[in-house]
């Protein structure tokens, strides 16, 4: 188990300072989803795994786009499963800000190389901030959306098993981040 909490440590570090942050303050609860359920590890690192690995790909346009869309799936996910106004508003914001940067790509290829450069460190920068905080904000929701169901169990009883779920809202206001936007 200890060693399932080091490797969700690291994505986090490596995803960037907001999320290790987070990661910390969330250690008491995820070693007890952990514990609870050592499957969970596998939910918890697969999403995360894929945004934090994607980081490689560096600041070419083709990495960038790439990056961006990782990030676009975390948020949409991460839409789809809010358990709040606030987080389903944010995730809207930060589709948003992915959909600028996409957006932006082509009209680099047009400038100088030098400023191309530039530019694209800059939008590189943008994404690492942007996983951070969407890694952060997934990791958090994870932990609320945690539902350890213990199954045959009663009073005295420490043989039942448990099972993981998440859950995700139901609410008919949080279809998708495109829908919101439009409504807007």
């Amino acid at each position: 188990m200890a060693s399932y909490l080091k490797v969700i440590l690291r994505l986090a570090a490596k995803a960037g300072p907001v999320a290790l942050i987070v990661a910390r303050e969330l250690t008491p609860q995820i070693q007890r989803i952990l514990k609870e359920n050592p499957n969970a590890f596998a939910a918890i690192t697969g999403r995360f795994g894929k945004a934090v690995g994607s980081k490689k790909e560096g600041s070419s346009p083709k990495g960038l786009e790439s990056r961006s869309l990782i990030l676009r799936e975390q948020v949409t996910y991460l839409y789809a499963s809010a358990n709040t106004g606030g987080v389903a508003r944010q995730a809207i914001a930060w589709r948003n800000e992915l959909e600028a940067i996409e957006r932006a790509l082509p009209v680099i290829k047009a400038m100088s190389r030098r400023q191309q450069i530039i530019e694209r460190r800059k939008l590189a920068k943008k994404l690492d901030d942007l996983s951070s905080q969407i890694f952060a904000a997934s990791l958090i929701d994870e932990v609320e959306d945690a539902v350890v169901v213990h199954e045959g169990t009663e009073p005295g009883d420490t043989h039942g098993s448990a099972t993981f779920e998440t859950t995700t809202s139901t609410d008919s206001e949080h279809t998708s981040p495109e829908d919101a936007t439009r409504a807007q």
